[in-house]
């Protein structure tokens, strides 16, 4: 198996040309011919990532969050893309694309949320879906603590919690307009700047629930794919930590 090949794989599931314009989507590292008979997949390229890649003789590496993301204008010896040239280890992002994919990165969430009657919103991203039965809205937030295994902020709409949209990482610039449209009356994302919450619209429930555990959920569901796709290979799912601690 080449990186070509997964590559290609990946194209036919979350096109890479789907990616928002400022993105950096693709193969960043390495190139087509190098071989990927054992693949890591993981939120962040951290170097415990490479690390884990290296102890399992990984030949690439798939990640949600580009390894490269702004252009480099210098490449020291501590940095992600030096460490795996170093190592021959390839690197391919799918990450915005990933968002909008079906069975990516916003199914996978609500998914994980229990969201039933899941449907696309309009940006191709978001996706909004149902409760099984109404809660309160602390007592949605505390679900969604409780779902994701992470401790919560969240905006109280003051109504029943009921039709949710979710958008995992930085999702506000999708949400607010979705819920200023009233497609749904709450809301789950990883992070929200201060000027959002105060655009937030009057009566809607919003949680966040931090970028990283609302976007981890991508990583068994990208090595599910390739394992099932590719039984010869040997895929490792590796969720790594966030880079921050609640205290």
């Amino acid at each position: 198996m080449t990186v070509g090949e997964i590559h290609a794989f990946l194209q036919s599931r979350a096109p890479f040309e789907t990616a928002e314009p400022y993105d950096n989507a693709g193969l960043l590292v390495g190139s087509a011919e190098m071989r990927a008979d054992r693949i890591l997949v993981t939120l962040d390229i951290t170097p415990a990532a490479v690390q884990a890649a290296v102890d399992r003789g990984a030949g690439l590496i798939i990640s949600h969050h580009p390894v490269i993301f702004h252009p480099l204008r210098r490449l020291p010896a501590d940095s992600i893309p030096f460490r795996l040239a170093g190592a021959g280890i390839a690197a391919i992002c799918a990450h915005t694309n990933l968002d909008r994919a079906a069975g990516g990165v916003g199914d996978r969430l609500a998914e994980t949320l229990g969201l039933t009657g899941v449907r696309t919103a309009p940006d191709g991203i978001c996706r909004i879906g149902t409760l099984p039965q109404p809660l309160a809205p602390e007592d949605f937030a505390g679900f969604v603590g409780r779902r994701l295994g992470t401790p919560v902020r969240m905006r109280e709409g003051g109504a029943p919690v009921e039709r949710v949209a979710v958008c995992g990482g930085a999702g506000g610039d999708f949400l607010i307009p979705l819920l200023q449209e009233g497609r749904a009356g709450a809301a789950v994302t990883g992070e929200l700047k201060h000027h959002e919450w105060l655009d937030l619209p009057p009566g809607v429930t919003v949680v966040e629930a931090g970028h990283y555990h609302t976007e981890v959920c991508m990583v068994e569901g990208m090595a599910c794919w390739l394992q099932e796709s590719f039984p010869e290979i040997h895929v490792t799912a590796f969720p790594g930590e966030p880079p921050y601690r609640t205290i």
